[in-house]
């Protein structure tokens, strides 16, 4: 049994009754989620996290049903049981709907249905003769027989030619046109956080003011009169999604060489929806095969405009140590899946096979260390250092623990960084064990390899490129991919000059590093030992110089 689904996720929108309806959604398509590896926790969480926002209720749809028949509450194992059973039953495909703001849906379910007398167009009493409406003319034959109606299939016509007969009771009625209005129409809350205000039809309101209050908040929150003023400018966003594969085409053509990678999801109605694009230029990869270091950092950020996903890059640096964007794509969630779909691209266009020779930093996203592991096992993958102490922070907090972290990152040798860890198991062996668990092989400079070119312990060049297009990110998607672009030619292209001018063998700031490591080498003592050998001393310290070999005992070099 399959036990990968293919989920709709309709959220950020509003619960209505009479009938119910899902009002103002976004929807999310979310394919092979591996629903058996997962508990109800766990599940929960999962959907949390893709909606990015503080769920109150999750409820899934049973097929082919009206959502005031289908929807189910989904809110402990059991309730997860019937999901994965009504899921499979539909051959892994399943809609799930987030309630935000905690409405009694399955209240107003009760009331639909029992005012109805109906549930799928099924009466409550078979035995009870369906009473005809009165407000329906029914033509007789000449004869005079009467034509009997007879119940039917459907739910429609159920619904408007019979009727259960209703028992008047007066205190009863009562009772309950109260308890319909109270549900019908909400009464507003103004101590609600701004961004959180829905408008909902029928919402009671004290005076004008604290409906003008709440539409100016929700139009804010929500972008209306910005995005209709950003589609007359850049199109809508469904135009956009309509032209991806034309923009794809003219990027080919107008870069010969480059790579763009388009996929899309087909869904069971046989409409396609966009799933990611990857986005690697002929200028931009061959500069870097020519010129750069073979260190890569990878790492995602968020959209921040109505469509919701991610922009997963590739940056490098180059000969001056720079930033240098190599490669970018859109998905729709950071996972090994997708991770492993990007190196993959990555990987071809600069002509790494598996990996030997390169240099990968990247976060602690799990998905992207087991991508890495699987697709690239001969590269060298390190930790960010910033998000090891990030983690590591949230526990252990003191400048003491942050010295003596960040000494323990950027020493050379294994001696050092076996004493510095000592330090802090002194002070605290659960931090040194919390520290230890982290692969300790992946984020200090003693155990990086010496011949990557590069000492880095932090992935500062993705946090730049983030940077660099965060005003970007909130843009329909052709318009970001174009201005990503042109921000990246634009780059490339002023680098270019400058690297012109400076007419050295050396760059500036590697330069400027090696005027800063002459200043602190003035303190050593040198003793030759040898043809281009030479011992280097400082207090009690003692490392081997092999010009020849350009090595040293102290991995700094």
């Amino acid at each position: 049994m399959d036990s990968k689904f293919t989920i709709e996720v309709n959220h950020t929108g509003s619960f209505l009754p009479k009938p119910i309806v899902y009002f103002n959604p976004v929807k999310m398509v979310v394919s092979n989620v591996d629903v058996r590896s997962m508990s109800f926790v766990e599940f929960i969480s999962y959907v949390k996290n893709l909606v990015k926002d503080g769920t109150i209720n999750v409820y899934y749809c049973l097929p082919q049903r009206s959502l005031r028949d289908a929807l189910r509450v989904l809110e402990d194992e059991n309730d997860y049981v019937r999901f994965l059973d009504v899921g499979h039953e539909n051959g892994g495909m399943i809609n799930l709907y987030i309630d935000h703001s905690q409405y009694p849906v399955m209240e107003w379910i009760e009331e639909e249905i029992a005012e109805d007398g109906s549930v799928d167009g099924n009466t409550d009493d078979d035995d009870v003769d369906s009473e005809l409406s009165d407000d329906e003319f029914v033509e007789h034959e000449p004869d005079d027989e009467v034509i009997q109606l007879q119940p039917s299939d459907d739910p429609f016509i159920r619904r408007k030619f019979f009727k259960p007969p209703r028992i008047v009771d007066d205190e009863k009625d009562d009772k309950k046109d109260v308890k319909k209005n109270l549900h019908k129409y909400p009464v507003h809350d103004p101590n609600q956080k701004w961004d959180t205000m829905s408008p909902i039809l029928g919402m009671k309101f004290c005076d004008r003011y604290e409906l003008k209050h709440l539409l100016s908040n929700y139009a804010v929150a929500n972008g209306n009169a910005k995005k209709f003023a950003m589609d007359e400018i850049e199109g809508s966003l469904v135009a956009h999604y309509e032209k991806l594969r034309s923009y794809g085409l003219e990027l080919l053509r107008t870069n010969p060489g480059s790579t763009v990678k388009l996929d899309v999801d087909i869904m069971p109605e046989s409409t396609v929806h966009f799933s990611k694009m990857y986005i690697c230029l002929k200028a931009v990869k061959d500069g870097w095969i020519e010129g750069c270091r073979r260190v890569i950092g990878v790492d995602g950020c968020f959209l921040k405009g109505l469509c919701r996903g991610e922009v997963v890059s590739a940056v490098s640096r180059d000969a001056n140590n720079q930033m240098y964007p190599l490669a970018w794509a859109v998905v729709p969630v950071e996972n090994k899946a997708n991770w492993k779909w990007f190196l993959d691209l990555l990987l071809e266009d600069i002509d790494m096979g598996q990996g030997r020779g390169l240099t990968i930093i990247s976060d602690q996203h799990k998905g992207l260390i087991e991508a890495v592991k699987e697709r690239v096992p001969e590269c060298e993958h390190r930790q960010c250092a910033r998000h090891v102490y990030a983690n590591f922070k949230k526990k252990f907090s003191g400048a003491e623990y942050r010295r003596l972290f960040w000494f323990a990152a950027k020493a050379t040798t294994t001696t050092k960084f076996e004493d510095i860890m000592k330090e802090i198991k002194l002070i605290d062996n659960t931090a040194y064990e919390h520290l230890m668990e982290k692969n300790p092989n992946t984020w200090p400079r003693a155990f990086f390899r010496e011949d990557s070119g590069s000492d880095a312990i932090e992935n500062g060049v993705s946090e730049l490129f983030n940077a660099a297009i965060v005003e970007v990110r909130k843009k329909p998607i052709i318009a970001m991919l174009e201005d990503i672009r042109v921000y990246v030619m634009e780059r490339m292209f002023t680098q270019k000059r400058k690297g012109l001018k400076w007419n050295l063998d050396i760059c500036p700031s590697i330069r400027r590093k090696i005027e800063d490591m002459k200043k602190i080498q003035r303190f050593w003592g040198v003793i030759p030992s040898g043809f281009h050998q030479y011992e280097s001393r400082w207090l009690n310290e003692v490392y081997a110089v092999d010009l020849h070999k350009r090595t040293c005992g102290c991995r700094s070099w």
